[in-house]
């Protein structure tokens, strides 16, 4: 009789502990990163709409790896407790003085913002793990697993709510969790200020990589660098995922800004 219930505990299986992995992570200036999962989107323009033109085509499938992605635009503190400096135009008496350490930073070049990457890499002791974002990572993380027109879907009608742009902003920069976050929790993608990214700038999308790499080189891009994102002064149009802007690396206005992304562990 004992050993019937002897026979059912043993093959009783023992119960896994699952560890999940955590989703975001704050480094040692208190910026905060989500871990977007890899997976495949179509980047460029949806041809159900007629917006974007050449410059958004061809569409084209890219695979992305998983990465981390700065839940804010870099802040104007964030930015002088790494360099000292702020050079952004928003600050003291231009905004709320009490808030203007949680507006972007801007009045950043690409330059600037490389030499900020390569400055936070030094400074935690690591090697090209911190990055700007390639454009196909910037676009993958605002089309958020659609392929809409904005990162929330296709009306105009909801864009007071997530962006800051032409209409909503009184004609300056804002602190960068004062609208609503896309689906994936990142915050700032519509408006505020236009976001860097790695890549070259080229006129389309003919022969570009397919893995999320970043595309550079070739006299086409030697001159432009790729913006994203829009900004406080730019109409909604300049708003949609697949919007492409650019400027020559060392052009720096009071709407252009960056965001960073992490190409590793942060966790090991």
């Amino acid at each position: 009789m004992f050993d019937f219930f002897k026979k059912q505990t043993e093959e009783t299986p023992a119960v896994e502990t699952v560890i999940e992995t955590p989703r975001d992570f704050t480094n040692t200036i208190g910026m905060e990163f989500l871990y977007i999962d890899g997976g495949e989107f179509t980047m460029g323009r949806n041809p159900q709409y007629n917006e974007g033109g050449d410059v958004e085509s061809p569409a084209h499938p890219v695979k992305l790896k998983g990465f981390w992605i700065s839940k804010y635009p870099v802040t104007q503190e964030q930015y002088f407790k790494l360099t000292r400096v702020n050079p952004s135009y928003f600050k003291n008496d231009k905004v709320e003085e009490e808030s203007s350490r949680r507006h972007p930073v801007e009045q950043v070049s690409w330059f600037d913002a490389k030499a900020f990457v390569e400055l936070l890499n030094r400074y935690e002791g690591k090697t090209r793990f911190y990055a700007l974002p390639t454009e196909a990572q910037w676009e993958y993380v605002a089309k958020a697993g659609g392929n809409t027109r904005f990162t929330f879907g296709d009306s105009e009608a909801l864009l007071d709510d997530y962006a800051i742009y032409e209409y909503s902003s009184n004609g300056k920069t804002a602190v960068v969790d004062s609208k609503t976050p896309n689906r994936l929790g990142v915050h700032g993608l519509l408006g505020n200020v236009w976001e860097w990214c790695e890549d070259d700038f080229f006129a389309n999308y003919s022969g570009a990589p397919s893995d999320g790499s970043p595309r550079i080189g070739g006299a086409e891009g030697e001159s432009f660098k790729v913006r994203r994102g829009g900004s406080y002064k730019t109409g909604y149009l300049c708003l949609r995922s697949s919007f492409r802007g650019y400027s020559r690396p060392d052009f720096a206005s009071n709407d252009i800004g960056f965001r960073l992304v992490i190409n590793g562990d942060p966790l090991k």
